[in-house]
Order: C-alpha cells, then structure tokens, then sequence
C-alpha cells in the first residue's frame, strides 16, 4: 500500500502534462495523394484534401474529399470520396516530435463516372467504413499522415490508401 499511493500520485501527475500539451489539439488542414483499389483492380489516384480537430491526444475527428481519375484503353474513370471520421489511437509525445497510430470509423460518400466509347454510366453509394493509419506530429506546425481505408460500397472491396502532409494551427 505504500508503493501503490506514490505510484498513483506519479501516473496523475505524468498524465495531466501529457493532457495539457499544446500539441495534443486543434485544427490541421492537408493536402496530399490518395489511390483506390476495387477488387484488388487499381482504380486511380488523385488528390486529397482533409481538415481534422484533435480534441485531445486520443480522440479526432476529420473530414476529407478525395479524387480518383484513370483513363486506360479508351476508358475513363473519373470518381471522387467524401469522408467523415473519427480516429481513435494514442498520441505519443516525443520532444518536438509526436506519433499517433489510430484505428478509424466513420461514413464514406463514394461517386464514380464511367465512360468509354461514347457509353457512360455513374454510381453512387454511401458506406460505413473501417480504417488504420499514423500521423506524425513534426514541431508544433507541420504533420504527415499515413492512413488505409477500407469502405464497403455496393457489396465491392475498396481500398484507399493516402499520404496527407499539412499544417496544424
């Protein structure tokens, strides 16, 4: 009992600098490559653009928009994934340098636009989606993430991978 009271008194006071550390919230905008895969079929790449809140060094929130063009053997592929998420992980505060692995869950919007000789068709599905990634923290400003998102669309296997590199406020 006398180890455990010092011990407790240590972990709240190691704990309440982790929480208080400026560079465990706020907002982040970015900018960076997104690629799709259906049915393990390349199905383009594009750009992303993502804005994200970290409410503590937990939990965040984040929205982004992303594009996936191709065009090969006369047909094109124009598509596009709106996403709202929350990632869950850890963020480990390293002097100057922060790593957070999370898990991610939330709602993607999928549009694509087919067309090929003069024929096009367009799909459009909303999905509940299970995702994984990293994010490091570089300084107080910069950050880069790393993330694979896997969304459910009309019965298919999607997956999308980005790299996000932005600034955080």
């Amino acid at each position: 009992m006398k180890t455990l009271l010092p011990a407790l008194l240590t972990t709240a006071l190691l704990s309440s600098n982790a929480l208080a550390n400026p560079m465990m919230e706020g907002h982040r905008i970015g900018l960076g490559f997104s690629s799709t895969d259906v049915e393990d079929v390349s199905w383009g790449s594009g750009l992303k653009v993502e804005y994200g809140y970290d409410f503590n060094h937990i939990f965040g929130l984040n929205v982004s928009y992303a594009q996936n063009k191709d065009s090969e053997y006369g047909l094109k592929l124009d598509g596009s994934t709106f996403k709202v998420d929350t990632d869950i992980g850890y963020k480990f505060d390293l002097d100057g340098f922060a790593i957070k692995p999370f898990i991610a869950l939330g709602f993607a919007r999928n549009s694509e636009k087919f067309s090929f000789d003069g024929y096009s068709e367009t799909f459009n599905d909303t999905s509940m989606f299970f995702g994984f990634g990293a994010r490091a923290d570089i300084n107080r400003h910069f950050y880069s993430e790393m993330r694979f998102d896997m969304p459910t669309f009309d019965s298919l296997e999607y997956d999308q991978f980005s790299w996000t590199f932005g600034y955080r406020f």
